[in-house]
């Protein structure tokens, strides 16, 4: 069994090439050179680069998760938990430059509307934390009983994912236009877009 500790080093050291200069002009020379190592030590640990390349992108997005899972964790309110969960996934994305960068460079990774999904396991943990959360709600009487968890789980997703892919997509990112949008999304799940009318008017 290779040790974890090794293989978190290699992937600190590969994350940036592949960051900047995509999978296909990054060397494992580059890599093997960063690490003080020679190629063959390298391939003891990985049978090729794209197999590095794929497992230095699942250690990303894990980091990702997780920072989510410790944003959002421990909120009691299903309502705040819910929206800290889009937050805390937003603002790891654009506050990590690394992330943005491998995110630009292969689309692929978190398109929007995929064929195959390449990180499909990661997204279905998505899914099914957003479905934890309502199904939390539920039961807190903080959401309706009668929605379907699974659909409403999969939308939430859905309008999570609009965000990535957009912050992604930005020539200049815009922090502002980022928070008004969850913001909006937030009103509008929470609130509705029809106005109440006041009793006796």
């Amino acid at each position: 069994m290779r040790p974890r500790m090794e293989e978190e080093r290699i992937y600190k050291a590969a994350l940036p090439f592949f960051a900047k200069y995509g999978y296909k002009k990054t060397t494992l020379e580059d890599i093997a050179g960063a690490l003080d190592m020679s190629n063959t030590n390298l391939y003891s640990y990985f049978r090729s680069k794209r197999e590095l390349y794929q497992c230095c992108v699942d250690y990303a997005i894990d980091q990702w998760q997780e920072h989510v899972r410790q944003q959002s964790g421990s909120i009691e309110d299903p309502k705040e938990k819910l929206v800290m969960a889009w937050r805390s996934a937003v603002g790891y994305v654009i506050g990590n430059e690394q992330m943005m960068a491998l995110l630009k460079n292969d689309p692929t990774i978190f398109p929007m509307f995929p064929n195959v999904d390449p990180i499909e396991e990661y997204n279905d943990w998505s899914v099914q934390y957003v479905k934890q959360i309502l199904e939390e709600g539920i039961e807190k009487g903080v959401f309706r009983s009668s929605i379907n968890v699974d659909i409403a789980a999969t939308m939430l997703f859905g309008w999570y994912k609009y965000l990535i892919v957009s912050a992604v997509d930005m020539e200049e990112l815009d922090p502002e236009l980022i928070a008004e949008t969850i913001s909006t999304l937030s009103t509008i799940l929470f609130d509705g877009l029809l106005v109440v009318p006041e009793e006796g008017a």
